[in-house]
């Protein structure tokens, strides 16, 4: 995959077979459960499946492509839970999206906890939505759980392509962190990541 303009390119993107059950895993140390930034470029190979984009294996946490409205589906396993659906469909399979998911418990108001961006504008849940309780803790950044990226709990292995991939621990961002809009074309397109990325956070290029 290739953004619009030429001063900053994905040249590689990561391809993930369900049928080869493919996935990234790590185990993490203790990191900051109540706070983190997920960003990454995808495109879709499959439709109407539930595909895992990334999450933890011996929970519910993470977000997917769900089932057959091709909806995006972000859930969480923590004492409250939470589950979080989009109305729109992502039918696209040839379109790059870039999906950035925000989490931050601390948040006083429920709809600021989990936050979605979508080619650079940020997407209200407007489907089923629980969001997690103040303050609540989950097992993305719990030491000796395990993250995988194409891989979650129910083990429905992502089909589709990834690029520029980003994980912050202990800071909630939005998508200007990862990208702007080109003056010339007026296409979202990605940036270098310039923060911190905390004690479990990671940046994965996919580069040859």
């Amino acid at each position: 995959a290739k953004s619009a303009a030429a001063d900053y390119t994905i040249d590689q993107s990561l391809r993930f077979d369900d049928g080869d059950s493919a996935y990234l895993s790590r185990t993490q140390t203790a990191g900051n459960r109540k706070t983190w930034t997920w960003s990454g470029w995808l495109k879709r190979a499959a439709l109407s499946a539930t595909l895992d984009i990334f999450g933890t294996v011996s929970s519910g946490d993470g977000l997917r492509w769900y089932g057959s409205p091709n909806t995006l589906n972000f859930l969480c396993d923590g004492s409250s839970g939470a589950w979080l659906l989009t109305n729109r469909v992502f039918r696209d399979d040839s379109a790059w999206y870039h999906i950035v998911v925000a989490f931050d418990t601390t948040e006083t108001t429920a709809a600021d906890r989990v936050k979605l961006y979508i080619n650079g504008e940020q997407y209200t849940w407007d489907g089923a939505t629980t969001f997690p309780d103040e303050d609540d803790e989950f097992k993305i950044n719990q030491s000796g759980e395990v993250f995988s990226i194409g891989r979650g709990h129910g083990n429905n292995y992502l089909d589709g392509y990834i690029a520029e991939v980003h994980f912050i621990d202990g800071t909630a961002l939005d998508a200007s962190s990862f990208g702007e809009t080109d003056a010339a074309t007026n296409q979202w397109k990605p940036i270098e990541y310039t923060g911190s990325y905390g004690t479990n956070g990671f940046y994965q290029k996919y580069s040859t």
